[in-house]
């Protein structure tokens, strides 16, 4: 399923850019949460350019991961390379919450990255996001309220019941 996934994904990229200058050789495998990072702070602009290269960055680095998470991170990566924008978001969301189970069981990867949470997303329903430490950047809400959202410990989000429900 991962596999096929995959491939709609890059496909869905490779007809949206035509932009060679960045090739991936076959031995380079992306970073997951770099792209997922790129994802959060586009999704911020109120822009879904590059999405679907991105999407398809996370389902390639997220491919041969096992452990919490990576189920959630994979599905959410292929809604977030939607063309509208609250598909995107509500991909995001569900990837976010596999990446944050996934980064819990991995904690070097919490350097330099924040979990945050907007009480407002979602219709008031809330939501996490991770994103680099520094000024809150709300990818739910994007302009319309760029800095929406109170840091909170990663042990705190995890143990959210909406954690557990995506």
């Amino acid at each position: 399923m991962r596999k096929l996934l995959i491939s709609l994904v890059f496909l869905a990229a490779c007809q949206g850019s035509s932009d060679t200058s960045k090739t991936e050789t076959a031995s380079e495998k992306p970073d997951l949460v770099g792209a997922y990072l790129e994802i959060q702070t586009t999704l911020a602009r109120d822009s879904v350019d590059g999405l679907p290269t991105l999407s398809a960055q996370v389902i390639t680095a997220a491919d041969g991961l096992s452990g919490p998470g990576v189920d959630a991170i994979v599905a959410g990566a292929g809604r977030t390379a939607a063309a509208d924008i609250a598909t995107a978001r509500a991909g995001f969301k569900k990837m976010s919450y596999g990446l944050l189970a996934h980064i819990n069981s991995t904690p070097a990867l919490k350097d330099g990255n924040e979990v945050v949470f907007c009480p407002m997303a979602f219709n008031n329903d809330g939501a996490h996001w991770i994103q680099k430490q520094g000024e809150v950047t709300n990818p739910y809400h994007g302009k319309m309220m760029l800095h929406c959202g109170d840091r909170v410990s990663w042990e705190d989000a995890a143990k959210d019941p909406r954690a557990a429900l995506e």
